[in-house]
């Protein structure tokens, strides 16, 4: 039985996806029972048959069953997924029933022999008078195929598992189809008798799966009616978000781009539908181009709204002026007269200028950026730093200039992220910090700037684990070629 609390995830998707996504999630722990309960059934065959000492044929059929199925279920994770579960599923029941058919083929044609020899003992004793003083002890063997075995076991084993109904006329065709096909070809066994049992059970299974199959979808989009219409405001809110976090991201530049002489590569990951993380770059003209971050407090719909205007106030702000500091003023202006709640952003507006080899920095109030140097791999902390934007109305007061500006030459590179590298945390609440983000660098100096951001992100997971991300991530690295 699906809960409400449950039921929240399927709303998402149509009512065909959600019962298909219901069913494999279904399948997928199925399976994981079904190969769990077959290894001990055959690993407890295997090991009495090997103590009794009675090691045949089906003693090495049995080993092999329960070798594979236990190294099945050891990396049953690695091999299966939810996703493409009723695929394997299908796959791994055909071919083990090719292989049973073709293991009770195998097994015939070795027993042939011994069968063959009793055949021709009987026909030569009608033909040689028999003394009868002798005693003479003889035994035919009338050994019977083990199809019917394998068909029951195969329709038995399908009830576990959850298909849709065209997958179920097929897998039970199989089971019924092939094994007779064995017998007629291979056994050259035309009678009917002996198949009913078979046939019957056959059909009982597959009477049980077909009516099984056909109630849950029933009731599955009879809850689905009532989930979805309890939720139905919830739902259009959460797809008007989704909608939202598209059009945010479709506003960041491209994730790689090359300006000039500069290779830059960005991106940003919201911790929630629409995030507070901005990142942009703009070519000013040939020699100077603009990068800019930012990050308004918290991460919602609010946050967003905030950062679009502050986007669009960035293109019109730079057709008049590319100081930074100056850029920063007239940003300020604009939160502190856009919005009643009390927001901050913190932001860091640099410019390269590639003529000069020279880079001109801004930091209001956000974290400080890094700068690697091409020539002495060494590391550089920017530590220079203003208000944030939004604080107060002087941005800037008298006498107080933050204004960086710093050598950037070939092979120099520049690092702006924001604040949820450093929070991330793993699930015992370590927090990253800035010590493993420089350790990090240390040791990726010589590293374009997409090995640097993709090695960064995958840093960061590698330390958070399965632990939630709390804070929106943004990281824009530039280096001069």
């Amino acid at each position: 039985m699906v809960t409400a609390f449950e039921f929240d995830k399927y709303l998402e998707h149509s009512k065909d996806d959600s019962y298909r996504i219901h069913q494999d999630e279904k399948n997928f722990s199925s399976l994981r029972t079904f190969i769990l309960i077959f290894s001990i059934v055959t690993g407890f065959i295997t090991i009495t048959t090997f103590f009794d000492g009675s090691i045949d044929y089906d003693s090495y059929s049995y080993f092999s069953a329960f070798a594979i199925s236990l190294l099945l279920r050891l990396f049953y994770n690695r091999i299966f997924s939810v996703e493409t579960i009723r695929r394997k599923i299908f796959i791994l029941i055909v071919a083990t029933l090719i292989m049973l058919l073709l293991s009770t083929i195998l097994q015939d044609f070795v027993d042939k022999k011994p069968a063959d020899d009793n055949k021709a003992k009987v026909e030569k004793l009608k033909n040689k008078k028999i003394d009868t003083d002798e005693d003479i002890s003889l035994t035919v063997d009338d050994k019977k195929t083990g199809t019917a075995t394998v068909v029951i076991f195969f329709a038995l084993a399908l009830i576990f598992f959850r298909f849709p109904k065209n997958d179920i006329i097929q897998l039970y065709s199989l089971a019924i189809g092939l094994p007779l096909l064995t017998e007629l070809i291979f056994f050259q066994n035309f009678g009917i008798t002996d198949k009913i049992p078979m046939l019957v059970t056959t059909l009982l299974c597959f009477v049980i799966s077909y009516s099984s199959e056909s109630k849950r979808h029933k009731k599955f989009n009879r809850e689905y009616e009532v989930y979805f219409k309890r939720h139905s405001e919830t739902i259009r809110m959460k797809k008007e978000l989704d909608y939202a976090r598209e059009i945010q991201l479709s506003m960041l530049p491209e994730s790689r781009k090359v300006i000039g002489d500069l290779q830059i590569a960005g991106t940003s990951l919201p911790a929630s539908e629409v995030g507070g993380d901005y990142y942009d770059y703009f070519n000013i003209n040939d020699d100077l181009t603009g990068i800019f971050i930012c990050d308004v407090s918290g991460h919602g719909v609010a946050s967003a709204l905030l950062l679009s205007g502050l986007r669009s106030c960035m293109h019109l702000i730079l057709e008049d002026t590319s100081n930074p500091k100056e850029v920063f003023v007239k940003l300020n202006k604009m939160v502190r007269r856009t919005q009643n709640r009390k927001m901050f952003v913190t932001a860091v507006f640099a410019v390269v200028d590639t003529k000069n080899n020279k880079c001109t920095l801004y930091n209001a109030g956000h974290l400080p950026p890094y700068k690697i140097s091409g020539e002495s791999s060494e590391l550089f902390k920017i530590k220079r730093h203003g208000i944030t934007l939004g604080a107060v109305d002087n941005f800037i007061p008298d006498g107080e200039d933050n204004l960086v500006t710093f050598d950037f030459k070939k092979g120099d590179k520049l690092l702006l992220y924001t604040d949820g590298i450093i929070e991330a945390m793993d699930v015992i609440k370590n927090e990253f910090g800035f010590s493993r983000l420089e350790d990090f660098l240390y040791r990726n100096t010589s590293g374009s700037p997409s090995d640097l951001l993709d090695g960064l992100i995958k840093e960061v997971n590698n330390f958070t684990g399965e632990a939630e991300q709390i804070d929106d991530i943004s990281i824009l690295v530039i280096s001069r070629n």
